[in-house]
């Protein structure tokens, strides 16, 4: 399938509940992540069927409320509905990093063995995230906007980890990369990546293939086909959104 023939992919996204779909329809031929921030959030979506929309159940490590009103067992409740689990993580400037610490064990713990995707925010932190997932037996997450160094990389690699890439990163970062384990992101409304809204994959999409000395068509496919490889080790196609699957199952 040719990239003009595939939708946009975008592996990280923010998106409010209450979206309408006139708002997810000028989104146009795409297929986002969008992750919550919160429980609360994700109890508002967990019952939405957004065919372009992978909803995820999150927990924000820079956000305090979330951290405030985290329930292991309230998680657990909410995860069956969810084929996403974002976004989880440590923020170095999020505070309280002991908090965040515990959130992220028991977030861990309760999800390595459920058959999802998992996105995970490292700002700050590579080196303990990827030793959390290390320790935790964690197997193919999705490290968003990734900074760790050569030694992080190959750490995540070892966890058979994957990599959300935008725009806002360099060069030299992407490079490092295994192109079999990129997908592409947004981060969207981060202003930073100047993308004018989810789904606008186009300058990283760019970028890749200068990289990669390809087409933005090589590019897209190669993202899309590593997504099907994530869902079908994780199980996770067994719990996207329909649409979604026959797309992955079609390549």
């Amino acid at each position: 399938m040719s990239r003009s023939a595939l939708p946009a992919l975008d592996a990280h996204a923010h998106i409010a509940p209450d979206v309408t779909p006139t708002q997810i329809a000028a989104l146009g031929q795409s297929v986002v992540f969008a992750m919550t921030r919160s429980l609360d959030e994700a109890r508002k979506v967990k019952n939405r069927r957004d065919p372009a929309l992978v909803w995820g159940i999150g927990v924000h490590p820079g956000l305090a409320t979330a951290r405030e009103a985290w329930d292991p067992e309230q998680f657990t409740a909410l995860l069956g509905s969810f084929a996403l689990v974002g976004e989880i993580g440590l923020d170095r400037r999020g505070g309280d990093l002991v908090r965040q610490r515990s959130i992220f064990k028991d977030v861990l713990s309760i999800v390595r063995s459920e058959p999802v995707l998992v996105s995970i925010h490292s700002n700050g932190l590579a080196t303990e995230v990827v030793e959390h997932l290390q320790a935790a037996g964690m197997r193919g997450a999705i490290l968003h906007w990734f900074n760790g160094d050569s030694t992080d990389i190959a750490g995540a690699i070892e966890t058979d980890a994957y990599f959300s890439v935008n725009a806002a990163m360099s060069e030299d970062q992407i490079r490092q990369l295994p192109p079999e384990r990129v997908l592409c992101e947004t981060d969207f409304p981060t202003r930073k990546i100047r993308a004018r809204k989810p789904a606008d994959t186009e300058r990283i999409e760019h970028l890749l293939s200068q990289i990669w000395n390809k087409t933005p068509e090589e590019v897209r496919a190669r993202t899309w086909w590593n997504l099907r490889t994530l869902s079908e080790r994780s199980g996770a196609i067994e719990r996207l959104p329909e649409a979604v699957a026959d797309t992955l199952l079609y390549l």
